[in-house]
């Protein structure tokens, strides 16, 4: 079909085309050797029509069908229009019948049906040498005829032109027909039936299939039934293929193959099979599925049954196919069966393979054998198991005869008591426990007859020990058999729920969280032995301080500020000794082994031994105990303070609410006394200044009421503290003053937590006292000019105080920082105020003023008692009137700089 590729038989690839199979290495090795030119391999039709566009060809050879889909037409065709192809030797499986007809319509240069027998595949090696050595030169040269293909059949095979005449018949026909090809040659199709090839009740079927290859141009497949001259019953199995040009379609190629003798061992193989219990199919060399029985389709039908003539790479899945593939091809490549068990995701179960391999392919047989290998495995674990908690149960078995000489020690409890099994077999019970008085005695009653439960100290661990005689003929004691079980822990446990069931009672009945702290402490050595213990408290900043201690001397200068971590964690944890900060480690303790208990919210016991191995787990389930126990009982105790606290606090408020009532009664009787007075002259004289003065006194009533007001709602405690910065209030509140011609001189301040409308009052009541008092001389009045509220009671002449008047230097009003405290000052140039004054000016109606109520400095306090401060009055640099505040905190995160008005 093809003339040589261009340059002679000297240059060019052989290109071997054919899917996976066991014989494609094999062939290439062959023609690599046979030939001194390259040989490669393409495995599907779209590499091979790579190969011959991009380089020189000099001999195809086609194995078969190809795994994309296309056949060798569309191979041939692609090659003979890409350039002048080159000649084409198909080189087939065993009665593959269908890849012959192609053959013969498209006129292939060769084809060879492949002896599985052959390893040295010669017949290829001759054919392809053949037609690469066939006419030197460039001249075309005519390929074999199709006659030479089919003549060399062992099957039947004749062609039709488009007629429907015998152009040709191979000898293989002649001999079923038993007439020559010369009388058939130019008959019709009928002659054939006429020939006995055919039943002729049966004709129309045929006629109408070789119609259908004449005008579509496909294959039919036919079977074939009739009875011989010999009178057998035969089956052909007649593959019809349109034959042609490539463009057009002017003939018909059938071949007939007697399949009667395969009919026959397939009958049998599959009856033989569908009785198996266990699923079987059947593969050829190329992997495909020739054959499945019923249990096998079974199987697959769970996930997809393959179809006859699919690859089983195509249909196992890639995880799954690693081990199949790699014990399938070495079945295959071996030539020996194998037998294996594999997981299968897709089917969720387990599969007992065997392979059987053949030079024509592979037959398999499988069974589900999930069931037995998860009973196995479930058998398996259940063993694992028991053998792990044999191995690791701290069990000693003994055995020990009359005398009380041991014969058996056996088990994982030994190795705590640092023996081996076996080592003490041959020695005396009393000799080797002489020291422990308990274990001689129980084996004493053991060997007397009597049934001992005991329980022994030895060598610093506690043992559960039972033993039991066992009796001869004569119902003496034979022997003795003992079982000890290691259950320090256990005892250890057990004792220390006793000793924090005894100290519970006591823990509940404290009064004060430093009780509770320091019974804590005693109680821990009780719990694990030389283990020393603190108790750290934490304040509501998180800020931690020793409560207690095992230790005599325990008391840091300042608390811990910075939290250390964990103390309101849920669980005990392990810390390791160089992560501990050391403050919070009782005095004198290595703290080699670190415990850290939390109390909840309320803050931490840190528990330490100065031994180097770590605490045991019992260590950590009774002070995880002791940790919840101490938890509870200073939330009670803080509970219990807080309602004592609440109590005081309800008594200080009824207190305030007696001096209110009495304040109010107090002041409110003089004004009220006035207004009275001048409105029954106004009513009596009609006169509008009895009336003016009568509404002033009102007036000076509803300022009362509005100063006593106000200092109820500043005496209330401050429960919602925010950061405030100091430098904005005191801006704000000098602002909101009639200040006249005062300054402010305001320093660096900081924040401070607080309530910002209070301390806004607070500075502007400080700021109103420093213009008002300041620069009138107000504290500096005359005895008769001090009253105390507005009822015109007068101190005692005795305590008359001289002061210098006013000087002429404006007013000017300073607010810092104090330096040696945590807090601020407020401070003026002005008169200042008298020593003896200055724990009175706080005192509720104290005032110096003739029109001032005596509530402005007392709210001043009220509101630094509210954020829990204390203010004391002192005198400033300037003899003027200073102010000192000290805060709860030592917060001096500063703001802007100082600044003034």
């Amino acid at each position: 079909m093809f003339p040589p590729s261009s340059g002679g038989t000297s240059v060019g690839a052989i290109l071997y085309v054919a899917a996976d199979g066991v014989v494609s290495g094999p062939v290439v090795s062959t023609l690599r050797d046979a030939f001194e030119r390259p040989v490669e391999r393409a495995e599907s039709a779209a590499a091979a029509r790579s190969a011959l566009a991009e380089r020189t060809v000099s001999c195809l050879v086609a194995a078969a069908d190809l795994p994309d889909g296309l056949d060798l037409d569309a191979l041939v065709t692609a090659a003979g229009d890409a350039r002048v192809g080159p000649p084409v030797v198909v080189y087939a499986a065993a009665g593959d019948e269908a890849l012959a007809a192609r053959a013969v319509s498209l006129g292939v240069d060769d084809y060879l049906v492949r002896d599985e027998t052959d390893d040295s595949h010669a017949a290829l090696v001759e054919s392809v040498r053949g037609v690469l050595d066939r006419d030197a030169d460039d001249r075309p040269i005519e390929t074999r005829s199709y006659r030479v293909i089919v003549e060399a059949m062992e099957d039947g095979a004749f062609v039709l032109d488009e007629d429907c005449r015998v152009e040709y018949v191979n000898p293989r026909i002649e001999a079923i027909t038993g007439r020559s090809s010369e009388t058939l040659r130019g008959e019709r199709f009928e002659s054939l039936v006429d020939a006995g090839l055919f039943p002729a009740d049966e004709y129309e079927r045929y006629r109408d299939a070789v119609s259908r290859v004449l005008s579509e141009g496909v294959t039919e497949r036919l079977d074939i039934r009739f009875v011989d001259a010999d009178g057998v019953s035969r089956l052909f199995e007649l593959s019809l293929s349109p034959a042609g040009d490539g463009e057009a379609v002017t003939g018909v190629v059938g071949i007939p193959r007697d399949v009667t003798d395969r009919e026959v061992a397939t009958t049998q193989r599959g009856e033989l099979l569908e009785r198996m219990t266990d699923a079987f199919f059947a593969l050829d060399t190329d992997w495909r599925f020739v054959y499945l029985n019923d249990r096998a389709r079974d199987v697959f039908n769970e996930v997809r049954e393959p179809e006859l003539g699919e690859r089983i790479w195509d249909l196992v899945p890639s995880p799954d196919s690693a081990e199949l593939y790699e014990k399938y091809h070495e079945a295959m490549r071996t030539q020996e069966s194998v037998t294996f068990e594999t997981y299968s995701e897709p089917y969720d179960g387990w599969f007992e393979v065997r392979a059987y391999p053949s030079p024509s392919g592979l037959s398999v047989y499988f069974r589900d054998v999930t069931t037995r290998k998860r009973y196995l495995q479930a058998l398996e674990s259940t063993n694992q198991r028991l053998e792990t908690v044999l191995q690791n149960l701290p069990v000693i078995l003994s055995a020990f005869d009359a005398e009380g000489v041991f014969t058996m020690s056996e088990g994982a409890g030994l190795e705590s008591l640092g023996r081996e099994p076996g080592e003490v077999v041959g020695r005396s019970a009393f000799d080797l426990y002489d020291d422990t008085p308990a274990a001689t005695d129980a084996i004493a009653r053991g060997l007397s007859g009597e049934a001992v439960d005991t329980r022994i100290e030895y060598r610093g661990a506690v043992y559960d020990a039972w033993y039991r005689p066992v009796f001869d003929d004569d119902g003496e004691v034979s022997r003795l058999l003992g079982v000890a079980i290691d259950v320090t822990n256990r005892a250890r446990l057990e004792d220390g729920l006793r000793t924090l069931q005894a100290v519970t009672q006591d823990l509940i009945l404290t009064e004060s969280v430093e009780e509770v702290a320091a019974l804590a402490v005693d109680i821990v050595p009780e719990l694990v032995p030389d283990a020393a213990a603190a108790v750290w408290l934490a304040d509501d900043r998180g800020a931690l301080s020793p409560a207690a201690s095992t230790a005599e001397q325990f008391d840091p200068e300042t608390p811990i500020e910075t939290d250390p971590g964990g103390f309101e964690s849920d669980a005990v944890s392990r810390v390791d000794a160089a992560d501990v900060d050391d403050r919070l480690l009782p005095p004198e303790s290595d703290g080699k082994s670190v415990l850290r208990v939390p109390l909840g919210g309320h803050g931490l016991l840190v528990v330490s031994t100065d031994d180097d191995g770590p605490f045991l787990a019992v260590d950590e389930d009774l002070l995880e105990l002791l940790g919840s126990t101490v938890t509870s009982a200073l939330s009670g105790t803080v509970r219990e303070q807080e309602l004592r606290n609440r109590e005081a606090d309800l008594a200080a408020a009824n207190e305030r609410l007696d001096d209110f009532v009495s304040i109010v009664a107090h002041d409110l009787r003089n004004p009220l006394a006035v207004a009275t007075g001048y409105l029954d002259l106004g009513m009596e004289s009609g006169e509008r200044a009895h009336l003016e003065r009568a509404a002033n006194a009102v007036d000076r009533m509803s300022e009362l009421v509005e100063e006593v007001l106000d200092l109820a709602r500043q005496r209330t405690p401050v429960v919602d503290a925010k950061p405030v910065d100091l430098a904005r209030v005191v801006d704000h509140a000098w602002r909101f003053v009639d200040t006249g011609d005062a300054t402010l001189v305001r320093e660096e301040l900081f924040v401070v937590e607080g309530d910002d409308g209070r301390l806004l009052r607070l500075f502007e009541n400080l700021f109103r006292n420093s213009v008002e008092h300041g620069s009138t001389g107000g504290w500096s009045s005359s005895d008769d000019a001090v009253a105390h509220g507005s009822t015109g009671s007068r101190e005692s002449p005795d305590h008359a105080v001289e002061h210098p008047e006013q000087p002429d230097d404006p007013l000017a009003v300073r607010v810092g920082a104090l330096d040696d405290r945590a807090g601020f000052y407020v401070a003026d140039n002005g008169v200042g105020v008298p020593e003896t004054r200055r724990e009175q000016v706080f005192d509720h109606g104290y005032t110096t003023m003739p029109q001032g109520t005596g509530y402005g400095l007392a709210i001043v306090r009220d509101i630094a008692d509210a954020h829990g401060w204390s203010v004391s009055l002192t005198e400033s640099a300037e003899g003027g009137a200073r102010f000192e505040f000290v805060t709860r905190s030592a917060d001096r995160t500063t703001t802007d700089s100082a600044g003034s008005d």
